[in-house]
């Protein structure tokens, strides 16, 4: 029999989660959640409102309604202060939800103005829920009813949900949407016009002055016929020569770019050269002449490149997963981007700022080198920094720098480093260190070009933050992943039993867990639970709840007496977190009592490969549910069950009820084997090619001997 899977709030949980994986902005997002909102919940309104910039005042967010679509009651709301007494503001300040079952109870616990108006639409039940995302208020997702009664117990599960989904999609979002606006400060525009106009004869060269070009350089020497190559960057001279030979040989128009040395630094510019006939109607004819422009196209390239550079970072940051990784990235970033010929980034070991720093450095080769700086402290970095970064340039300089730092500064000077931008990392925690480019030349002049270069650095410091930050919970799950291990299996004389646990991608501890627990009478009881949710917080959660069961099987091991328990530790704790878990009792004899709290069924070979018709109830804690039905079977000699958590059957290439099917199929093949055997199969068969996991994959299969 198939399960209750509860396929239509998945179903539109799914389409919602990949609607917010394309929405590229708040409005597309919040559109998403709340079309979902209404269509599930049958909503009279509903809404999102976001905290504004002061964080002091609820927003409501317009969604999109392209045409005649349908979507009535979606945004209906008024600006909502944090301090008002109304319903939003207080699911706002405690980041709990608030509901409301009927008017009377909206009158006597809020007096707010703004009640008038919802009471207005006729409306006479309602719900708030808190959009937090990574521990920080967003807004609140807000749900009118004409019905009386609010949301029942599953509803509030799924509201919770989509809350949460909304929240995490505004905040991605809003990072997309800062992003752009710092590329579009950078694209800045070269002025309009050409720098010279000029004209040249093969053999020849320029036979015309450049007064534009003489006034970039800067000298009085005459750049007719070949005097222009020597202020062409040595690099780019060969090609240019090549580009106008191959025009010349086809007759056809060339264009070049190049670099000019300047005063200032080198400056960027292209040409474009065109033959001028004797007859313009006889393209073989006569070439007069060559005609063409110059454009100083430095601002445009600049920009081009400080664009590219913060993209770029972005990209490599965000495929990072180990410190090595991304500081190899950043690393690589400084040459790339901002055109250093060394990158250094000067951090501290996280013991204050007296502590030494050390020094992660990379050379125009791509050489990588980690070295100690002896006698500087993070606050020597962190002042000669300052706020809004230091621009050494040439001997001069150096002298002028602290005399603890200069020797650096030395030893880049005479391997053939020119200039220096000792930029400042700032986080919103802390200040962790500095970031130092060395230059050849001195880098772009400018507001424009020294505000990317500190742009540039604020992502790398955020990045180091983040660093730090998943470090320490990788710590804490280390320890976690000691204390929380779960142990070997114990043996049991009448039954065969295997088990396989793996974390999801990026964590070292999940939520899941299964044993079997070894009871008074001979029994056994087979456990198998899911804490949503992965990492230190789930892995917690689920060393609680394992060690309610093992206490509550000792005390009666019926399946719904120990559910019951569950359900009462949760109430007692007031947690929030969702725990759905299968719980049976088996005998020498085949006998199991079995039932289940939100989990998925087992799989069992008994009259054939199938699933068992356990009870599917609701998950722990929840509520509304007696925890009456109780499956009782006899199993026959040599079958037994798998259980497993939704890890194994459900990704985000897959829905749940594909990959309840696929699992039966691949069960199908090996029903009659060993656990070992079974597990190993359905976990291997089972898993996304090519893909990380999604979640945390538990199976454990046992069998009467």
């Amino acid at each position: 029999m198939e399960p209750d899977v509860r396929a239509v709030p998945l179903e539109h949980l799914q389409r919602t989660a990949e609607d917010l994986a394309a929405a590229l902005d708040v409005r597309t997002a919040v559109t998403a959640v709340l079309r979902t909102g209404r269509d599930v919940l049958r909503t009279h309104t509903c809404g999102v409102s976001l905290l504004d910039e002061s964080g002091d005042v609820l927003v409501p967010q317009a969604p999109h309604l392209p045409g005649e679509d349908g979507l009535s009651g979606l945004g209906v709301g008024l600006p909502v202060p944090l301090v008002s007494s109304t319903p939003s503001a207080l699911a706002a300040r405690t980041r709990r939800p608030v509901l409301l079952g009927s008017r009377a109870e909206l009158a006597a616990r809020f007096d707010g103005g703004l009640n008038d108006t919802v009471l207005a639409l006729g409306e006479h039940s309602w719900a708030m829920y808190p959009l937090v995302a990574r521990g920080r208020l967003v807004g609140v997702l807000r749900f009118g009813f004409l019905r009386e009664g609010s949301l029942d117990a599953d509803q509030q599960v799924f509201a919770a949900t989509l809350a949460g989904q909304c929240a995490l999609a505004v905040e991605r979002a809003r990072l997309l949407e800062t992003a752009r606006r710092s590329e579009l400060r950078y694209r800045t525009l070269a002025e309009a016009g050409s720098l010279d106009v000029f004209t040249a004869r093969p053999g020849f060269g320029m036979t015309c002055d450049l007064p534009g070009w003489r006034t970039l350089t800067q000298r009085a020497g005459d750049v007719r016929g070949t005097g222009w190559q020597r202020d062409v960057h040595p690099d780019d001279l060969p090609q240019v020569q090549s580009a106008f030979a191959l025009a010349v040989a086809a007759r056809a128009p060339g264009r070049f770019r190049f670099r000019l040395r300047t005063p200032s630094g080198w400056r960027t510019l292209t040409a474009v050269a065109v033959p001028v006939l004797a007859d313009p109607t006889d393209p073989g004819g006569e070439v007069l002449e060559w005609v063409g422009s110059l454009d100083d196209v430095t601002d445009r390239v600049l920009a081009a490149r400080r664009t590219r550079a913060l993209q770029q970072l972005t990209s490599a940051l965000a495929t990072a997963t180990t410190p090595e990784q991304a500081l190899d990235a950043v690393l690589r970033a400084c040459l790339d981007g901002p055109g250093a010929v060394r990158g250094t980034l000067v951090v501290g070991d996280h013991r204050g700022p007296d502590a030494p720093v050390v020094l992660h450095r990379m050379l125009a080769d791509g050489t990588r080198q980690t070295v100690p700086a002896p006698g500087v402290t993070l606050a020597d970095a962190a002042q000669l920094a300052g706020r809004s970064g230091a621009f050494p340039a040439g001997a001069a300089g150096v002298a002028a720098l602290p005399a603890n730092v200069r020797p650096f500064f030395e030893a880049a000077l005479a391997a053939g480093e020119q200039a220096w931008a000792v930029l400042p990392l700032v986080s919103q925690l802390r200040q962790p260190g500095a970031l130092v480019l060395g230059f050849v030349d001195a880098p772009g002049e400018g507001a424009a070009e020294r505000e990317f270069l500190l742009t540039f650095a604020r992502q790398v410091a955020g990045t180091l933050e983040r660093l730090r930050l998943v470090e320490a919970q990788r710590d804490t799950a280390r320890v976690l992943q000691e204390a929380l291990q779960p142990g070997p299996l114990p043996p049991v004389p009448w039954l065969r039993a295997h088990r396989i646990a793996t974390t999801s991608s990026g964590v070292e501890v999940g939520g899941d867990w299964a044993e079997l627990i070894p009871l008074a009478d001979g029994r056994v009881a087979v456990v198998l639970g899911d804490v949503m949710g992965r990492g230190a917080r789930a892995a917690t959660v689920m060393g609680e709840v394992r060690t309610q069961v093992r206490t509550l099987a000792v005390l009666d091991p019926h399946p719904a007496a120990v559910l019951r328990g569950l359900d009462a530790c949760a109430r007692a704790g007031a947690g929030e977190d969702l725990v759905t878990i299968f719980y049976g009792v088996l005998g020498a004899d085949g006998h199991l009592l079995a039932a289940s709290a939100g989990h998925l069924p087992p799989l069992t070979c008994d009259g054939g490969p199938r699933y068992l018709d356990v009870p599917p109830g609701v998950p722990v804690g929840v509520g509304g549910d007696g925890r009456e039905e109780v499956l009782d079977v006899r199993l026959a000699p040599g079958s037994g069950l798998v259980v497993f958590s939704d890890g194994l059957v459900e990704t985000r290439s897959r829905s749940l009820t594909e990959g309840l099917d696929a699992v039966l199929a691949h069960f199908r093949d090996v029903a009659r084997e060993e656990p070992a055997e079974v597990a190993e199969a359905l976990v291997h068969r089972m898993a996304d090619t090519g893909a990380e996991a999604d979640d945390d994959v538990t199976v454990l299969a046992v069998r009467l001997r």
